[in-house]
């Protein structure tokens, strides 16, 4: 009783796939044998396929972020809200008796100065680079001259954080020739607002101490603001793009460039194979010729060429792709035609005056296609290896594209100094897609291969 479900579903599998059928001798096979280990490794890569196809569709569901837009910092880690440091320089101020003010943005020996106490300026247009509202640390850097400054002069500093409405006590800086950090993180609640170009101010105010008199220098001032990065399951991207988005998109064009190429290649390696095998003769000696030279020629050097030739592009490199398949499925179906060829059914239908044409696609065709599904998920797998190859070296689809290979190139220099998350996630989406392909393949192999079927029981 707890087989008839099963029994019931073959038999409906029965009355609409006639076993003999190209889909029934795949299909059967693989439902008698289901727990033999080439069924296991066939159906988990139709599984892994399958999922890379729901992928490649839904990615506009799926993906978190743009995956084209600079979302977040450079680099951030997988799984974590990284801290990110900002900071900046001033870049306006207000009108006083300071004079070279923009000396003060930069640390190269030159300072802007005031001979003036009590004289006070303010600077603003801070341009930290804050991506989101979580504001953890915020503290402004003051760098005095020493040689310049004279004895009994220092700075006074106040904040404000709403363009200038309200200031924060004023904090007394003496030290010279030395990074003075001040920590105002504690002093008011902190928001992405309060550290926006022209709502973070600092006024600077030459004091004294007694009746001394003299230069005031200052190096260098600038704003110093720790946000909290957005969570990102695989981290961002050299540019600050988020890699999670880029590698879901990358699947639709993987998969395009895989398809264009495989298809292609069938349309054309099949029925060239079909006509070389059946004819023979001179015509097949020249295809078999010009085949093998292609064959024989590195394949993704020859993609390579052609995609030079063609230009870049999805449907472009899937064409370059197409190159280094036709020979593979030429091949293959003219060794299997070969041999139908000879059958005692091919001879008794030339007997009773069947033409080529239906010979070849009527009798010799039918028994040749089973074996294409192998040849067609094997190709596909070297295709997704080839695409990324191509676009790794710089030969495939253009930038700002998302693509596997793309992207595993504009990030395989940043290994190096510990940043592996954006190389290393597309390299495993392109292993995992291959491994799902070669297990399809050689499953279905031992699955239609009678020999080797012959050989396991």
């Amino acid at each position: 009783m707890a087989n008839s479900p099963r029994r019931a579903l073959a038999n409906s599998i029965r009355r609409w796939v006639p076993r003999h059928s190209i889909l029934g001798r795949v299909l059967f096979p693989l439902l008698e044998e289901r727990r033999s280990l080439p069924a296991v490794l066939t159906w988990m890569g139709v599984v892994i396929v399958v999922a890379f196809i729901v992928v490649a569709f839904l990615a506009p569901l799926l993906a978190p972020w743009n995956p084209y837009a600079f979302v977040d910092e450079r680099d951030v880690p997988p799984w974590a809200n990284a801290p990110i440091l900002a900071n900046s320089t001033y870049y306006s101020f207000s009108a006083s008796n300071w004079t070279n003010l923009t000396y003060g943005q930069s640390i190269d020996g030159r300072s802007a100065s005031s001979a003036t106490v009590n004289d006070s300026v303010i600077v603003s247009e801070f341009l930290v680079r804050v991506l989101r509202d979580s504001v953890t640390d915020v503290s402004y850097a003051v760098l005095l001259d020493g040689s310049e400054t004279a004895p009994g002069q220092y700075l006074g500093v106040e904040f404000s954080s709403d363009h200038g409405a309200s200031w924060s006590p004023r904090t007394a800086i003496r030290a010279l020739g030395q990074f003075v950090q001040v920590d105002v993180s504690t002093q008011r609640p902190w928001a992405l607002a309060n550290v926006t170009a022209g709502a973070f101010q600092l006024r600077l105010t030459h004091l004294a101490d007694g009746n001394t008199t003299g230069l005031l220098a200052l190096n260098f001032a600038a704003l110093h603001v720790v946000w909290l990065s957005y969570w990102h399951l695989m981290g961002t991207d050299p540019v600050g793009r988020d890699v999670f988005s880029r590698v879901l998109f990358g699947t639709a064009t993987s998969l395009e460039i895989m398809s264009i190429g495989v298809f292609v290649a069938l349309l054309v390696g099949f029925p060239v194979g079909l006509f070389s095998g059946y004819r023979g003769g001179r015509i097949d000696k020249l295809l078999v010729l010009v085949m093998d030279s292609l064959y024989a020629f590195p394949g993704l050097l020859l993609a390579g060429l052609i995609a030079v030739l063609i230009g870049k592009g999805v449907v472009n490199i899937g064409l370059a792709v197409t190159v280094i398949y036709v020979p593979l499925y030429f091949r293959s179906t003219r060794s299997l035609v070969l041999s139908v060829r000879e059958e005692l059914y091919v001879e008794a239908a030339r007997a009773l005056g069947a033409s080529p044409r239906r010979i070849i696609w009527r009798y010799i065709a039918s028994n040749v296609l089973v074996a294409i599904p192998v040849i067609f998920s094997l190709s596909a797998a070297d295709a997704v290896l080839t695409a990324a190859g191509l676009s790794y070296l710089g030969l495939g689809v253009e930038a700002p594209t998302a693509d596997w290979g793309l992207d595993l190139s504009a990030a395989a220099s940043r290994i190096s100094v510990g940043i592996w998350w954006s190389s290393f996630f597309p390299g495993l989406i392109i292993v995992l897609l291959t491994i799902g392909l070669s297990f399809l393949g050689e499953g279905l192999n031992d699955i239609i291969n009678p020999v080797l079927r012959k050989e396991r029981s």
